[in-house]
């Protein structure tokens, strides 16, 4: 054989990271990075612009100088999904809600019109908690000084998910993370930091009525059997201005608007039957979710929708036939769309 073999690698030796940046679109120096608890790594949505229309001229072929190829003024996007942990998904809540206050509570208000973000700033400037702000997304390839590295970066989906038949009902997550700014694709940053492991959260942990403070309440159904359940934030962010890097300057969150949806899946019984007519029925009035942790449990995270409508009931056939019920959080005069409690 030939001496310039080449070492193939396996998918599980590629990793994600992030790290808050104190300067916004500034990598932050290498130990700042953690580890995200992916499932599977996927390729970032570079999206470079590509016209290859072809142009007017002799034959009917497309020509070399017809092409146009830039990958100025372009929108990354760098999704995944993994396993939620104490290290990761409190810098999550944080960012996608732009809210990390002291009390622990990230809430998007019904008056929610975050400010805006601007590359080149000082983050602590005026910030208690620069996880609110901006991330550098590490993309970590097995060939050194050949990583990905994305700056500038705002969570901009999250979506949390239990199901009580799947891993003891250890939460899970994915997300998508958007930036303005190029990427750098030779970086040798290399975090280490292994800290998410055995740092779970469990759908177990919401317990029952008999457990102190534990509370689950389903389109106002008051302690279903709860099978599985999905939150899902999104936050989208638009990026305006330039440069003359051909990168975008500012970045404006909940744009058009910010969206709260919560799908659950409870057995049919005497306490749910009910929710097919609230569906069909319903009019102004709206119904709360709430999943409230037991006192007992080391770790938790709280979910409070105040408000929402019924946008679907449905059967869901499972060992015992079960109702999927699906809702959109909407907001009063004031008060909160939604409030994440992590612990």
């Amino acid at each position: 054989m030939g001496s310039n073999l080449k070492t193939a690698y396996s998918p599980k030796e590629f990793e994600l990271a992030i790290a808050h940046e104190a300067t916004v679109g500034t990598a932050p120096a290498e130990g700042e990075f953690k580890l995200i608890n992916i499932d599977s790594i996927e390729m970032p949505a570079l999206n470079p612009q590509q016209v290859l229309d072809v142009r007017h001229g002799a034959g009917r072929t497309l020509k070399a100088v017809d092409m146009f190829l830039n990958n100025n003024l372009t929108v990354k996007e760098i999704s995944f999904s993994g396993i939620a942990d104490a290290t990761i998904l409190p810098k999550l809540v944080k960012n996608i809600t732009q809210d990390g206050s002291a009390d622990g509570i990230s809430s998007i208000l019904a008056a929610y019109n975050p400010d805006e973000i601007k590359v080149g700033d000082v983050t602590g400037t005026g910030n208690t908690d620069l996880d609110t702000i901006t991330f550098s997304v590490l993309l970590n390839v097995p060939e050194s000084s050949n990583s990905m590295l994305f700056t500038g970066c705002v969570l901009t989906s999250l979506t949390l998910s239990g199901d009580i038949a799947e891993e003891s009902g250890r939460i899970k997550m994915s997300g998508t993370f958007k930036t303005g700014m190029k990427p750098a694709f030779n970086s040798n940053l290399n975090p280490t930091s292994t800290s998410h492991f055995n740092t779970n959260y469990f759908m177990t942990d919401y317990g029952d009525d008999a457990d102190t403070n534990a509370v689950t309440t389903i389109a106002d159904v008051t302690e279903p059997i709860l099978k599985s359940f999905s939150c899902n934030i999104e936050n989208d962010a638009q990026f305006m201005g330039f440069n003359a890097a051909g990168d975008y300057q500012i970045i404006a969150r909940a744009l058009p608007e910010c969206i709260v949806t919560f799908d659950s899946v409870v057995k049919y019984d005497a306490d749910t039957d009910g929710l097919v007519a609230s569906f069909e029925q319903q009019s102004t009035g709206t119904v709360a979710n709430t999943l409230t942790a037991k006192d007992s449990v080391t770790r938790n995270i709280d979910f409070s929708i105040p408000k929402a409508i019924i946008t679907d009931v449905s059967f869901s056939e499972e060992e015992a036939m079960f109702l999927s019920v699906s809702t959109r959080g909407v907001a009063g005069t004031s008060g909160s769309l939604i409030d994440i409690t992590i612990e």
